[in-house]
């Protein structure tokens, strides 16, 4: 009788890739793209380089007051994370994009303060594919 499909879990633990889907769903990303390989880490790198960049963007223009220019930042890094899997990240870029449409710069800061941790935790999963 054939065996139905390996979970993500079961997939995860076989190929010794990291699953804690807060901070990355790994799962869309290996449905359309056939696991892990070439391609996916190719992916993530460019997420990684954008998401690093957009940060730093959205940092700078924070420290202007620029929250026209933050929210910009913040909502491209948003659709970017929720992209790639990274709930946790996503989350964060959305809160901050709502204060800055809000006009909410401190709310803004604090959680953009949180943003380097969450960039951070994505990195070191996607580091482990």
């Amino acid at each position: 009788m054939p065996q139905p499909p390996p979970s993500l879990s079961e997939t995860c633990l076989a190929t010794a890739v990291p699953c804690d889907r807060d901070i990355l769903d790994m799962e869309p990303m290996f449905r359309n793209f056939g696991g892990p390989g070439p391609t996916v880490t190719m992916l993530y790198g460019l997420f990684l380089e954008n998401a690093d960049e957009l940060s730093r963007v959205l940092k700078d223009r924070l420290a202007f007051g620029d929250l026209d220019g933050v929210r910009l930042a913040a909502h491209s890094a948003a659709g970017a994370a929720r992209t790639a899997g990274a709930g946790r990240l996503a989350d964060l870029f959305g809160s901050v994009e709502e204060a800055a449409l809000c006009g909410d710069a401190a709310v803004a800061r604090r959680e953009a303060a949180a943003l380097d941790r969450a960039l951070a935790d994505v990195k070191i999963l996607i580091a482990r594919i």
